[in-house]
């Protein structure tokens, strides 16, 4: 598992290193030939619309009646999962290894890591107890379920989250008038980037 982390992690920052380098050019052209930019600006910019990608995701997929069809097996799939996620969070759970391969990963602070566990395990336990419930209505009063479910398939548009993202902002204009100046920033920061996670790498 660790070796796994470790590979992702590297790549990662080769993945970052690339961009910076990227940065570092697209900074010198914009402080040397930002001509060269524009040229490219214009063929690059091309309008993608999410309209079609909302449209499939607000596509409505009814599998209820599946559920009640074969209430008894689905019922028993959920009470077994929710018994075994039980099982393990309750007497199979080594906390203290957990906390120290987090510890050495600094990703949070270790003041933090017990909370933020202990956090996490009541939300999977929580969650197993609801299966665990909703399992035992399946199997024997699976019409209970019916009312929750009424009330509950409550059918969300993103049409209207959406709209926001279809403006189009022409940043293009902004950018190239002050193209020197975002030149320099990008160079500064791409190079600052590119030092301290080439430095990271030779550790």
């Amino acid at each position: 598992m660790l070796i796994a982390e470790a590979v992702l992690l590297r790549s990662l920052v080769l993945f970052l290193l690339l961009g910076s380098a990227a940065g570092l050019l697209a900074g010198a052209l914009m402080m040397w030939r930002p001509e060269w930019l524009m040229r490219v600006s214009q063929h690059a910019n091309r309008w993608v619309s999410t309209r079609q990608m909302g449209r499939t995701l607000e596509r409505s997929v009814n599998i209820d009646h599946w559920f009640y069809r074969y209430g008894h097996l689905s019922g028993a799939v959920l009470l077994a999962g929710a018994i075994y996620i039980i099982y393990i969070f309750t007497l199979h759970f080594a906390r203290a290894d957990l906390l120290a391969i987090f510890a050495r990963m600094h990703l949070v602070q270790p003041l933090l890591l017990g909370p933020l566990l202990d956090t996490l395990v009541l939300v999977f336990l929580a969650g197993a107890l609801l299966a665990l419930l909703v399992g035992l209505f399946l199997i024997f009063r699976p019409s209970l379920l019916r009312d929750l479910e009424f009330g509950a398939n409550q059918r969300i548009s993103m049409r209207q989250s959406l709209k926001s993202v279809e403006v189009q902002r022409d940043l293009d204009q902004l950018v190239f008038r002050h193209v020197r100046l975002v030149g320099v920033l990008l160079l500064c920061g791409s190079l600052y980037t590119l030092v301290a996670l080439a430095f990271w790498l030779a550790r």
